[in-house]
């Protein structure tokens, strides 16, 4: 035995004295991570991953770009137990439901602590990636509704304060008398400039509908725990929509095209947009940063707003899934992460400490407040039938084909058999 030890000694000193390096020995762990494509062109994965090989020796990264995801078969894949990543990012925790559902994810839990800790996060964010009681998603990419105003524009009309930032309207009523002065109209009654633009495009109907509802009154929910199409307070927001859209306040682009409401403040075509705040940082690279003040919905100062992420999760079947969630929390949660989307593209990331630091800029300060107070729509079982249903309903109100009171009561009837229970 001793001759055996003598004889790797002497191979370990000469291989030392040419120069190995013994760590090349140790075995090379590979994280494989998958997103939509536009995902790595847009966030900085590639620096992610260089960090945390810095501090991780030998472990290697393969991405995996997809087009557009689709749950259904990756689903399936898992389902058979096929290895094809150690991180999925999808669109929304909604999707984590289904996939838990099967038992095909594994939970953060065993990560949260510390500096990682649950009460550490930004609790509407971190709602939305929990299923009974168990993390299964770390928010990320994460978005409050809200308003952006043009500041220029309010100071014309007079609606600024002494220091020239938008005074926020108390409720809807003084709102549309914004509308009203922010309105331009050529000598013929045309309007060359909305007060407002709102995204009414699909899924952005929901989080427009629900914003409203939850800065109203508090709650997305009814006294019987359903979600709100009965409240006075919506019939009250969908009034505001369809007066304003027929006394030509509020632009319809979004009915046609799903950038329209952007595209509307970029051009000047508009004095105000109800959209996710991110839409601030872009907007204001082409007419100016100066000119751009996030707005709370009347209400969402106090009762907060609706909020959505994306989410980053690890598949039960993960090759390295503790070597996974420490890449998610180390450097897509890190303070570099965060700030680069934060300054390029007006995302959140879920942590608190992320935004701490910038809660003195006026932008920030306000997108936090309002963070804090949010609150995701519940992850439900027929989510995107009840988005279909809202859309249509909605959009033919808005085309004045129906009056508010019966857009409400159609999109009752539509969802009552629809599964739509929360799941916690």
């Amino acid at each position: 035995m001793s001759r055996k030890i003598s004889v790797f000694l002497i191979i370990g000193l000469l291989l030392v004295m040419l120069g190995v390096n013994m760590t090349s020995f140790a075995k090379t762990e590979t994280l494989k991570v998958t997103a939509e494509a536009w995902y790595f062109n847009k966030y900085p994965m590639e620096e992610g991953a260089q960090r945390f090989q810095a501090d991780h020796p030998g472990v290697t990264f393969e991405w995996s770009k997809a087009g557009d995801f689709e749950v259904a078969p990756l689903m399936l894949a898992w389902s058979r137990n096929r290895y094809i990543a150690d991180v999925a990012i999808v669109a929304s925790p909604s999707e984590a439901v289904a996939f838990q559902a099967k038992g095909l994810l594994l939970s953060f839990d065993d990560v949260l602590v510390g500096k990682y800790a649950k009460d550490k996060w930004l609790q509407g964010f971190l709602d939305q990636c929990t299923i009974d009681g168990k993390v299964y998603a770390i928010p990320s990419d994460a978005e409050v509704m809200t308003l952006i105003g043009r500041k220029d524009f309010a100071k014309e009309a007079g609606l600024t304060d002494a220091n020239g930032n938008i005074i926020p309207a108390k409720d809807l009523n003084e709102l549309y008398s914004y509308l009203q002065k922010l309105t331009v109209k050529d000598s013929t009654g045309k309007t060359t400039r909305y007060g407002l633009t709102v995204n009414w495009c699909s899924e952005y109907m929901v989080y427009a509908y629900f914003s409203g509802i939850q800065a109203l009154r508090g709650s997305i929910y009814d006294k019987n725990g359903n979600l709100d199409f009965s409240s006075k307070e919506a019939l009250a927001l969908l009034d505001f929509w369809q007066k304003g859209v027929k006394e030509g306040l509020i632009s319809t682009s979004s009915l046609v095209d799903h950038s329209g409401p952007r595209n509307d403040m970029k051009s000047g075509l508009a004095a105000i947009l109800w959209e996710d705040h991110a839409r601030v940082i872009e907007i204001g690279k082409v007419v100016g940063q100066d000119k751009m003040q996030i707005v709370p919905i009347p209400g969402a100062d106090t009762n907060g707003t609706v909020s959505y992420t994306m989410s980053l999760m690890i598949p039960k079947n993960a090759q390295n899934p503790q070597l996974a969630k420490q890449f998610v929390l180390e450097q897509m949660n890190a303070d570099w992460f965060a700030h680069d989307l934060m300054d390029k593209w007006g995302k959140l990331l879920g942590l608190k400490a992320n935004i701490e630091a910038r809660r003195d800029d006026p932008i920030w300060k306000t997108v936090y407040s309002l963070a804090d107070k949010s609150v995701g729509l519940p992850k439900t079982v027929d989510h995107a039938k009840m988005v279909d249903i809202m859309t249509a309903e909605i959009h033919n109100m808005l085309k004045m084909q129906q009056t508010p009171e019966k857009t409400l009561a159609n999109i009752q009837k539509q969802i009552k058999p629809l599964n739509l229970k929360p799941i916690k």
